[in-house]
């Protein structure tokens, strides 16, 4: 699949991406799932440059680019990741929201993490950029950007969908055909 959104307008891309976050932050489970492909998949990518509107700008326009470090596939295996981040995380906030739509029609969200670990109420402020491809009007990628050292500090236990996503990373390391840097 590409990141062109063929049969979406920019403005439904940016209407389906909107509906995700928002049912990210409120854990509607049920929602997130309405906004998803069933072959959609997650990347995850690590990238500093989130923490600078400078770097959030490079990344959107391709002179940056992550290291993916999970790749999340299928529908179902997202929300499986999904519904753990719901019990990790209290709240599961972002806060100064930033939109933008790329003149090919892929959706970019900017935000800051406003969260505290569930089981030990530390707090976590990671930066995040996450581009939405948007095809017959679902997602069907999501390469999110952030630091996912500052993630891995915190200590949480992966699931049996991130465990499975990180093998799959590495797996990207050694694929001709996959690219552990682009988030494509």
């Amino acid at each position: 699949m590409t990141g062109s959104t063929p049969t979406a307008g920019p403005e439904a891309a940016l209407g389906l991406a909107r509906d995700f976050i928002d049912a990210i932050q409120a854990k509607d489970l049920d929602a997130v799932a309405a906004t998803l492909a069933t072959d959609a998949r997650q990347l995850f990518m690590h990238s500093t440059a989130t923490r600078s509107g400078e770097g959030v700008a490079d990344i959107i326009a391709g002179r940056r680019k992550g290291f993916c470090v999970a790749d999340v596939k299928g529908k179902e295996e997202i929300l499986a990741y999904t519904e753990a981040l719901f019990a990790k995380f209290t709240p599961l906030l972002w806060r100064d929201h930033e939109w933008t739509v790329s003149a090919s029609g892929e959706v970019f969200f900017s935000g800051k993490g406003d969260m505290v670990v569930a089981r030990t109420g530390k707090p976590y402020r990671n930066s995040y950029l996450t581009r939405f491809d948007v095809h017959d009007g679902k997602i069907v990628r999501m390469a999110e950007y952030g630091d996912v050292l500052m993630y891995a500090r915190l200590g949480v236990r992966p699931n049996g969908a991130e465990f499975r996503a990180l093998l799959r990373a590495v797996g990207r390391l050694f694929s001709p055909a996959r690219s552990s840097r682009s988030g494509r």
